[in-house]
């Protein structure tokens, strides 16, 4: 039973907003989280890829992985990419900034705005490099936009999206995105959120090699996560 007033579990969710495994698990967050409204928190963590990689967002990498893998949740907001190829972000790096100005102002806002940049790029084909789209996408979730414009353009927070790259590759040494971060320690990530897995072929333009199925279906994904969260939960 758990302590009156007491503070909501943490849980660090390390992932890249391009990282359509990391799509799949917020979409699969947001389900079970209002159960467990004010005892968990999940706390966003800017694991960028491009960091690691030293490479722009892989667009025929997204282009073949993606589509196979929003087979697992028919219901995700999903169409692939659609807008010209000029407009396909080439960098997180803004986006990261803008969810953890909206996480300044309360963690709400940094779920919300990290699912709208999420929506936003895997759904509308949006370019979420761009200023004027992440102030629109912050408008959207009920930002206080004079706080956010003043955060965002004097890069209060470009320092934490580096930090917290560097905090996952080379501290944690996280496997890959996305990574769930218990407050004991303990990681989980890929099978372990019940995930399924696309193998690519790097010489043949990125072609689907392989695909692993997730060790679940459906609702006992659901509930293979739920078992994340509760592990993370006092008694």
């Amino acid at each position: 039973m758990s302590q009156p007033n007491a503070q909501p579990v943490q849980i660090a969710f390390y992932s890249d907003l391009h990282c359509p495994y990391a799509y799949l698990t917020v979409f699969r967050l947001r389900k079970l989280l209002p159960a467990y409204r004010g005892r968990v928190e999940i706390v966003f963590k800017s694991l960028a890829l491009e960091y690691v990689n030293a490479q722009p967002t892989p667009k025929p990498v997204l282009d073949n992985e993606t589509p196979i893998l929003m087979l697992a949740e028919p219901e995700i907001p999903y169409q692939p990419w659609h807008a010209p190829a000029s407009e396909w972000p080439v960098t997180m790096w803004p986006a990261f900034e803008a969810v953890k100005c909206a996480e300044r102002q309360g963690s709400d806002f940094a779920a919300e705005l990290d699912w709208a940049i999420r929506v936003a790029f895997f759904a509308d084909s949006r370019c979420i490099s761009m200023r004027h789209v992440l102030f629109d996408l912050a408008a959207h979730v009920g930002l206080d936009m004079d706080g956010f414009a003043a955060d965002f353009d004097g890069g209060a927070t470009k320092p934490l999206v580096l930090d917290e790259a560097r905090d996952g590759w080379e501290r944690l040494k996280v496997d890959g995105s996305p990574t769930l971060v218990l407050p004991s320690g303990e990681r989980r990530s890929g099978r372990a959120l019940g995930l399924p897995a696309v193998k690519l072929d790097e010489t043949r333009h990125h072609r689907v090699e392989a695909v692993a199925p997730a060790p679940c279906d459906g609702e006992a994904c659901l509930d293979l996560l739920r078992g994340v969260i509760e592990e993370a939960t006092p008694a």
